[in-house]
């Protein structure tokens, strides 16, 4: 059994920790996960219930300031410290191969390079501002990966647009899902609607952070326009606000009092199953406002069997099929997100067939079989 150490950029479960927590779940023969995360968290306690070893130690993440003099000060105490903390629980187990999951986590880079193990970078991100990080990054990454996994061909040609020559040791896979609950029962649809509206409306739902980058304001002035032809809509929001960030929880709570909407609009927090949650909404809105690498949320909003309407730009423009499995608008447009959204909120034919559409199109494209597959094709290169 050859171990794989995977790095982790958070214990949560959004966007790439569901990327992992798939993989995990459903991990090639012949390897053992070993995974390091920098913080408790419900990911944390997921791999725990499942005997899967984690390891507590920083992953070197980075964030505003890296460009500091006490940053760089600091970092290389940071780095000898988290290497020693990784072997000490290690405890002597031998690492076959290296995993780090996002550009943001830099332990796995320079430990593999340290005692030369082979390193996968798995890149979920398109970083497009600040410019200067930006052009840095895929130098970095290449330098220091032996193999590096797109999550999509927007990511993949982002990278590729700055360092053309990464190309031979890249490939493209794209995120894999399948859906292994049940069909959430009518008894408790009809709770959660009702816990989100007490009238029979359609319900509009936006599921992630709530952060600037992923509408939540655009989606709102979009539904302030809706709801004066439309009397029969809800719209929701479920997900929580960036810890140390809420202050764009407040701005859009602003404009929701400003615009008078406080009774037909619901939050709801972080949910970890997510599906029954999907499964009450009617349509799924990814307004994101900045290009999403992927866009999980697409992919589960059509799992089950929901139209999706999102931002035609970054990897959503690969996973939703424009009139077919919902729509595509242009980013940051208020007025073609209205025109897509009263499009479905008139037909509830056009809902149903886009929703079983999107359904097919993921089990197809996007499953979970290809996505491990891929992995471990990936892993086996690297282990030879």
């Amino acid at each position: 059994m050859k171990n794989v150490l995977i790095i982790n950029q958070s214990a949560e479960l959004y966007g790439a920790d569901k990327v992992i927590l798939e993989l995990i779940e459903n991990f090639p023969k012949d390897y053992n996960p070993i995974v390091v995360l920098h913080e408790e968290g419900p990911l944390k306690e997921l791999l725990e219930k499942k005997n899967i070893q984690v390891i507590k130690s920083s992953v070197i993440k980075v964030k505003r300031g890296i460009l500091k003099p006490s940053f760089l000060l600091k970092l290389p105490f940071e780095i000898f410290s988290s290497i020693r903390n990784i072997q000490k629980q290690l405890n002597g187990q031998k690492i076959s191969v290296i995993h780090s999951n996002a550009t943001s986590v830099f332990i796995g880079a320079f430990y593999a390079f340290f005692f030369r193990i082979p390193h996968l970078w798995h890149v979920h991100e398109i970083i497009e501002k600040p410019k200067r990080i930006a052009l840095v990054y895929p130098k970095v990454i290449s330098f220091f990966a032996n193999r590096i996994v797109f999550n999509s061909m927007a990511t993949e040609k982002h990278f590729t647009s700055i360092k053309p020559n990464i190309s031979p040791k890249s490939i493209l896979i794209y995120n894999g899902q399948e859906r292994t609950s049940q069909k959430t029962s009518f008894e408790k649809i009809k709770l959660i609607r009702q816990s989100i509206t007490k009238d029979e409306k359609i319900i509009i739902g936006l599921v992630g952070r709530i952060s600037e980058i992923k509408g939540q304001d655009l989606m709102i002035k979009a539904f302030s326009v809706l709801l004066k032809k439309h009397k029969n809509i809800h719209l929701v929001f479920i997900g929580s606000a960036v810890l140390g960030k809420e202050s764009f929880l407040k701005k859009i709570t602003t404009l929701i009092n400003k615009e008078s909407l406080q009774n037909h609009i619901t939050f709801i927090d972080f949910k970890e199953d997510i599906w029954p949650y999907y499964d009450s909404i009617d349509i799924s809105v990814v307004p994101s406002k900045e290009k999403e690498s992927f866009g999980l949320v697409a992919t589960e909003s059509m799992l089950s069997a929901k139209p999706v309407v999102a931002a035609n730009h970054g990897g959503l423009s690969e996973i939703v099929v424009h009139n077919h499995t919902g729509f595509l608008f242009e980013p940051n447009n208020i007025d073609d997100l209205v025109q897509k959204l009263d499009e479905l909120i008139q037909s509830e034919e056009k809902r149903g067939i886009f929703g079983k559409n999107g359904y097919l199109r993921v089990v197809e494209k996007f499953n979970t079989g290809k996505f491990i597959e891929g992995v471990k094709s990936e892993y086996d290169k690297l282990t030879k």
